[in-house]
């Protein structure tokens, strides 16, 4: 099935960088054509996430050209499909990973990132899942190996993909330990099963770690802050522990070139030696870089999150939903960190 031609729809576009939100244009343009291994969905939400920011901003640097309609997550419902793809349906309600063009009434996706979702998932649970549960996956199952009892540190562990990553830690009886950014979240954290909450803003967190149990070396230290958290935090890795990356919810705040400068040498410098010796690692993930060379592997880490969210182990965050005409307001909360769960912007 195919639509007409050349069926107008509505979409955000990017027409000029700007530190504020007021670079979101929106326009009338061609729907897309699904190309071989693809689907049009048309779409019911769309996710924001702190990619947007960056490339609102010129900051990121998988962005296209000027001009160029952001989003990297959409939920709606399969309007044209390919006769190759049998997994999937016209009518079929889905959320799925677009690369960019996710702002728009259409959109394109690789049908092995398209998840079949219940009617009565909510728009900001299912994007959620797609990308915060999708990337709570891989950090945890694909780039760690943990066993019961181990010790886990999460920055940002009340955020989307932390608390994810924790409740998965958790529902593998590991030892979790999350740091927070107020007293509040430390609760939030503990409802969820983290054996102990840490508050960034009442001093070095790894300090206070110290303090409440000397000696903890962790198995593995999921980690979204960077800079000083990750020269530090490798430093308290167990034998056989992992530093696992992901995220830029620091970098992406930065303007000014010396600050950044001075951001990107918190990280350290590190030899291969002592991580051989100490059979340690440090993982990196990006789940964009991920989708362009293993979507068989998104495909796997969606399929999974979302079977751990149909038998009650894992709970996104709740999020919000914003019209259309707000999206201004949106992303001046995602960027203010003002709403913890999934922001979602509905046509």
């Amino acid at each position: 099935m195919r639509l007409p031609f050349f069926m107008p729809m509505k979409a955000i576009q990017i027409q000029r960088f700007s530190k504020e939100p007021t670079n979101l244009t929106l326009i009338e343009c061609d729907i897309p054509r699904p190309q071989m291994g693809e689907v049009l969905i048309k779409v019911e939400a769309f996710g924001l996430n702190f990619a947007d920011i960056m490339a609102r901003k010129g900051k990121y640097r998988d962005a296209p050209p000027l001009p160029f309609i952001p989003g990297y997550d959409v939920v709606g419902r399969i309007a044209e499909i390919n006769d190759t793809i049998t997994h999937l349906a016209i009518g079929d309600r889905v959320c799925a990973l677009t690369r960019f063009g996710g702002y728009a009434e259409y959109a394109c996706a690789d049908a092995r990132a398209v998840q079949k979702i219940d009617e009565g998932i909510s728009v900001t649970e299912a994007l959620s899942l797609a990308t915060q549960g999708a990337t709570a996956w891989y950090c945890v199952e694909e780039s760690a190996s943990l066993l019961s009892n181990s010790e886990v540190l999460v920055t940002a562990a009340a955020g989307g993909v932390g608390s994810l990553i924790l409740q998965m830690c958790v529902h593998k009886q590991c030892n979790v330990w999350g740091i927070v950014g107020s007293d509040e979240k430390k609760g939030l954290i503990r409802s969820m099963g983290a054996h102990y909450a840490l508050n960034r803003n009442q001093g070095d967190v790894f300090k206070q770690i110290q303090e409440i149990l000397p000696g903890t070396k962790f198995d593995a230290f999921f980690d979204s802050a960077g800079g000083s958290y990750s020269r530090k935090g490798i430093k308290f890795l167990a034998p056989g522990g992992i530093y696992v990356g992901y995220g830029a919810s620091q970098s992406s705040q930065i303007n000014n070139p010396f600050s950044f400068l001075k951001f990107a040498l918190s990280f350290g410098f590190y030899h291969p030696a002592p991580f051989l010796m100490n059979s340690q690692g440090i993982k990196g993930v990006n789940m964009l870089r991920l989708a362009d060379h293993k979507p068989l592997m998104i495909k796997k880490c969606m399929e999974s999150i979302f079977e751990l969210h149909a038998q009650n182990i894992i709970k996104p965050l709740a999020g919000k939903t914003f019209a259309i005409s707000d999206i201004t307001e949106a992303h001046a909360h995602l960027e203010a960190g003002k709403i913890p769960g999934k922001i979602a912007i509905t046509w």
